[in-house]
């Protein structure tokens, strides 16, 4: 019952835009605010080239996916702005012409941005502009170029999430597949990680939105 109780106060925090934890400023809160948040487990995120009404969408997106997480992984967010990027190059999807960045370019950009802010955790950006990976496969005589969009790649200290062409929900199984990888997590070809129970303190986890594989191994924990 403990994990129903935790997933209705998160669909309760989520239906109400006032109880979010999101910290934007943290000039806003008084003293007596950050003392009841403390200890305080905030999550840097950071948006690429979004326009400002964009950012409160984007934010509650990453709010949801912390509901695929025990209480108390992260306790909120801090919103360390956007920045302007220029694209690498172009793509074109759905007759649609749209500007791209080259996955290894735009992790640079981010690692050197998380240096700027002095960010001591993870520093999570997060675009609608789509990111690439390009390489080669050798195929029989000759090298294939192979070009892959990547959703999501998140390491011990920074990470990036690309929301390209992405509807809300499956939104926030991207980012949440994210956060898992910087908790850690295994990973499958689905679309969500199989969250493992002991990685993360023994605590129950919400499994709506887990595909019926994770969910078979889970019940075998």
């Amino acid at each position: 019952m403990a994990g129903v109780a935790e997933a209705a106060t998160c669909r309760q925090a989520l239906n109400h835009k006032a109880d979010f934890e999101f910290i934007t400023n943290l000039n806003t809160f008084t003293e007596h605010n950050l003392k009841e948040l403390q200890p305080v487990q905030l999550l840097d995120v950071l948006t690429i080239n979004e326009k400002p009404k964009n950012k409160e969408n984007l934010l509650e997106i990453i709010y949801q996916a912390f509901c695929y997480f025990p209480q108390g992984i992260w306790q909120g967010i801090k919103y360390q702005g956007n920045i302007n990027v220029k694209h690498d190059l172009k793509i074109k999807s759905k007759e649609k012409i749209y500007g791209a960045f080259i996955f290894n370019s735009l992790m640079v950009r981010i690692r050197e941005k998380k240096n700027t802010l002095n960010s001591q955790g993870l520093l999570l950006a997060v675009t609608h502009d789509p990111v690439i990976a390009i390489y080669h496969r050798f195929e029989s005589d000759r090298f294939k170029k192979i070009v892959n969009l990547i959703r999501d790649y998140v390491i011990k200290d920074v990470g990036m999430v690309s929301l390209f062409e992405v509807k809300k929900e499956a939104a926030t199984k991207i980012s949440a597949h994210g956060l898992g990888h910087n908790k850690g997590l295994k990973h499958h070809a689905e679309p969500i990680d199989l969250m493992y129970a002991r990685l993360l303190d023994g605590y129950p986890i919400k499994k709506e939105g887990f595909c019926n594989k994770c969910q078979r191994k889970l019940k075998k924990e």
